[in-house]
């Protein structure tokens, strides 16, 4: 071996390393401030680790790559999981890269150049574009490629070019409109084409809640479930993710590009018409029908009145919109707290993935309800809620009386147990100020809970219950009407509190707005579309309804 190639190839294998092993995060590299792709370098290095730096801290972000390492950066960023057999290549046995050059392969990315890989070269710009292209399954543009050495781009990149030109993803050239083809690409090239191409990668399993300008990608191979967003651009799973993408109510503006054999499940909320509601005299309250032997109807059927439980006696006379949009109930009976229930998704849309507790205790949040978990309506996997502690930690320390839910799916008794073990270890040992909701919901035959025998249900709500009291936490039932009236046996829950969800809106003065639940209820979740300072856009508001002893 020459002396020349062997320096080329030790090098080659530092750079790797450097590229490959996860350095010390830091804010800014010591040479990439105020370098033109900065907030690109820390977003593809410091956030996602699809490039790093090297251990001196630098980022060095005018280096070369070689075509074995951009192979690397792309199979980390795909995924891949198959691999070309060995020997397709006649210079790539037991080279660093192999494995990531042959699984470029099996995908159709690296096709080589006569029989070699040709690793230790520099790649090129215009076989980058070319090579991310194939990666991403984006096709050949037809048209005039609009640089002043347009004619100078090699046929097999001229199509790819275009394309990621009218995507917008070209931005770093030349005064001129030079696109340099055949130049050395460098790292910071490399980044601003990722960042320009993907505006969000979802890298880990878990549930995400953010609307995302520009296309988002997911390459978490156990999948994700994306809830409640909208997408302004294509939605692109890797090759390597072989599990299931849950979309529920998301939006996308542009494609769904499933580039391997994940499932893409798409779920749509259906909500149901609101109920009709009896219009009362102003002396009635505001109860459902009832006949003479001990039941009331709903829905057309009837419901046995549980002994144990207060029947309400609050009617729309009791409830009022003050100036700023908040429900007041004005009954004597009452005294009431005002309080927001939060989660990944209030998280996500404010500056830094932060809640400003103390803003949101000075406008007037009394107490706060903090997803901990939740439990797929589909796979059935327990997951943490992205920002709990930093949630549960913040309210507390503003001083607002703070509790927590697990949105639950539980079809068994020994399911509902293992969510409220998973509670308790995820408090490690925190005293909160408020209650552990188990907040068990069935929408449509698309949640797995879907069906389940009401003595099943109720078993469930039952266990979990006892097992957060025995940790010595308070429990509570959230429940709608359908849950509370088919699926629950609220005799067995009667000694827990009530929270009950029924959203109303100051649209009009004369909308009747009052909790429609047949029994008097602790907590009623009165609207999803609250604004409170400390939180960026919409938030659910509560009203604790506590009765005055007399």
């Amino acid at each position: 071996m020459k002396k020349s190639t062997l320096a080329a190839r030790m090098a080659a294998l530092a750079l790797a390393g450097a590229m490959l092993l996860p350095l010390t995060a830091q804010a800014v590299y010591t040479d990439a401030a105020g370098h033109w792709a900065e907030s690109a370098i820390e977003k593809w290095s410091g956030e996602y680790g699809i490039l790093n730096g090297y251990s001196d801290g630098t980022f060095r972000p005018d280096n070369t790559i070689t075509r074995g390492a951009f192979a690397g950066i792309m199979a980390r960023f795909m995924q891949y999981v198959d691999e070309a057999p060995p020997g397709t290549f006649s210079d790539t046995a037991g080279e660093y890269w192999e494995g990531d050059i042959l699984k470029l392969n099996a995908a159709g990315v690296y096709l080589g150049t006569d029989g070699k890989a040709l690793i230790y070269n520099n790649i090129t710009r215009q076989q980058a574009v070319t090579m991310i292209c194939r990666a991403f399954g984006l096709e050949e543009a037809a048209g005039e490629l609009p640089y002043a050495d347009g004619a100078a781009v090699a046929a097999y990149a001229r199509g790819y070019l275009l394309t990621l030109t009218e995507l917008g993803c070209i931005t770093d050239t030349e005064s001129g409109g030079a696109f340099r083809p055949t130049d050395a690409i460098t790292r910071a090239e490399v980044v601003n084409i990722l960042n320009n191409l993907v505006a969000v990668l979802f890298q880990a399993p878990g549930e995400y809640s953010l609307d995302v300008e520009g296309n988002a990608m997911v390459n978490a191979a156990d999948g994700v479930y994306l809830v409640g967003m909208t997408i302004r651009g294509d939605l692109i799973i890797a090759p390597g993710v072989t599990g299931t993408v849950t979309l529920h109510d998301v939006t996308v503006e542009g494609k769904i590009r499933n580039l391997g054999s994940a499932t893409v499940m798409e779920v749509t909320t259906v909500k149901p018409e609101p109920e009709p509601e009896p219009v009362p005299e102003p002396d009635d309250p505001a109860e459902p029908e009832e006949d003479m032997d001990g039941y009331f109807l709903y829905d057309g059927k009837k419901i046995a009145i549980a002994e144990n439980l207060t029947v309400s006696r609050l009617t729309w006379q009791d409830f009022e919109w003050d100036e700023d949009g908040r429900l007041q109930c004005v009954n004597d009976d009452y005294r009431t707290r005002f309080g927001i229930d939060v989660s990944a998704y209030q998280n996500r849309s404010c500056p830094d993935n932060t809640i400003d507790w103390e803003a949101a205790a000075a406008d007037g949040v009394d107490f706060a309800m903090v997803r901990i978990a939740l439990r797929g309506t589909s796979t059935g996997e327990l997951h943490a809620d992205a920002f709990y502690e930093q949630n549960i930690d913040g309210a507390l320390d503003a001083g607002i009386d703070t509790g927590v839910y697990i949105f639950s799916q539980a079809i068994t008794v020994e399911e509902a147990l293992e969510e409220a073990d998973y509670v308790v270890e995820l408090l490690d040992g925190r005293e909160l100020t408020g209650p552990v909701a188990y907040d068990w919901e069935m929408q449509d035959r698309t949640y797995r809970v879907y069906g389940l025998d009401p003595e099943i249900a109720t078993a469930c709500a039952v266990a979990f219950c006892r097992r957060i009291e025995e940790a010595g936490y308070e429990p509570m039932i959230y429940c709608s009407r359908y849950v509370g009236y088919l699926k629950f046996d609220l005799d067995q829950l009667s000694d827990y509190p009530i929270w009950y969800p029924e959203y109303k809106y100051p649209t009009t003065e004369a909308e009747k707005v009052y909790p429609g639940f047949y029994y008097q209820v602790d907590y009623w979740q009165y609207t999803d579309k609250a604004e409170v300072d400390g939180i960026t856009g919409r938030v659910d508001a509560n009203l604790r309804l506590i009765p005055r002893k007399r």
